[in-house]
């Protein structure tokens, strides 16, 4: 029997401390080996060329060279899958971000404990499950996107949106939404509704970062919130999201359930906003599957296309991780199937009735 090759891991962070905590988790994992470890971006720079590892772990501030700096200059140079490893706060958050755009595969969000036990135990599953999704991607996809000019968002219309697009994404799904939501024209008769696999203090950067290079308003889901025109909202990563009409049918809106006590949510389901989605807009309602580990979105894909609605698929040349597209193809719910580059064009031609 053959016996895999373990994948090679370099290890990036200002922290001695973190740096050997790092290395005995990834170390514990028999899929892994740490090649090499750098302390600051200079020297990142220095060892990636040198070894050539097949994931690089990353943290944001480092000295002398930035993390997001690396990042660029790594996947221009030397493309690898990187999983970003930081703390939280708003800067580091934009920055995380800014990071999975240039083609960053995931990220681990560092616990505030001290203890060096606390801090193992509080991120020891979310990297190996990072690690494993990296350990998939194919480099050849990891094409960062270039700058993008802030542009002046458009003013809503106040009106409720008579259509709707649900766009669901996962891994390497920040990269995918920034060359899909800023595509789409100001004049877009619809609601768009995004659900992202990501946890909740990330949403807000998020919406952030894509805001600024879109010219439909962009911002994080609120309860009672209307869907309008001229507006993309992204579900929170603390709350099942569904879509919801008002009694007599003429508003659409947001409802939002938080978790009851001890459970704890880490994002919102595609399914559960879909299939809601489906029973409120019927055929006009629009389901978009992209990049991302699993199957989420499925099930919501189906229910759109039973209800008389349009689904779309990413396909496998442009996925990161051809995980959710995948599956929905294979389950035959997929209407559409189109690379990334043209996804925003089919949501609008979609929005628009023009026959495909």
């Amino acid at each position: 029997m053959t016996v895999a090759k373990k994948k090679r891991v370099l290890v990036v962070d200002d922290s001695a401390f973190m740096r050997r905590v790092l290395t005995e988790i990834i170390e514990s994992d028999p899929r892994y080996e740490v090649v090499g470890a750098a302390g600051d971006g200079v020297e990142a720079l220095r060892v990636v060329e040198a070894l050539q590892p097949d994931i690089i772990t990353m943290d944001v501030e480092l000295p002398e060279l930035d993390g997001i700096t690396c990042v660029a200059y790594i996947m221009h140079e030397f493309p690898t899958p990187i999983v970003m490893v930081s703390g939280f706060s708003s800067y580091t958050g934009v920055k995380t971000i800014e990071a999975l755009e240039l083609g960053a595969v995931g990220f681990v969000h560092k616990p505030k404990a001290t203890a060096g036990r606390n801090v193992r135990a509080a991120i020891r599953d979310e990297l190996l499950s990072q690690l494993a999704i990296a350990a998939q991607v194919d480099v050849r996809r990891l094409v960062p996107v270039g700058d993008r000019a802030s542009i002046v968002n458009q003013p809503t219309t106040g009106k409720t949106a008579e259509k709707l697009v649900v766009i669901a994404s996962s891994s390497g799904g920040p990269r995918a939404l920034s060359q899909v939501i800023p595509k789409l024209p100001a004049d877009l008769a619809a609601a768009v509704l995004v659900v992202q696999h990501m946890p909740a203090d990330f949403i807000a950067p998020l919406a952030e970062r894509l805001d600024r290079g879109s010219s439909l308003i962009v911002k994080v889901a609120e309860a009672g919130e209307l869907l309008q025109h001229g507006r993309v909202l992204i579900a929170p990563g603390d709350a099942a999201c569904r879509v919801v009409a008002d009694p007599r049918g003429h508003q659409r809106l947001i409802e939002l359930t938080m978790p009851s006590d001890g459970v704890l949510l880490c994002y919102s389901a595609a399914n559960i906003v879909m299939e809601s989605a489906a029973l409120v807009y019927g055929r006009n309602a629009t389901g978009v599957v992209l990049t991302g580990m699993g199957s989420d979105g499925t099930d919501g894909l189906r229910a759109i296309k039973n209800h008389g609605g349009h689904t779309i698929a990413e396909h496998e040349s442009t996925c990161v991780v051809y995980g959710m597209p995948k599956t929905a193809i294979e389950a035959g719910v997929v209407d559409q199937v189109v690379a990334l580059p043209d996804v925003a064009g089919a949501i609008t031609n979609t929005v628009k009735g023009v026959p495909r």
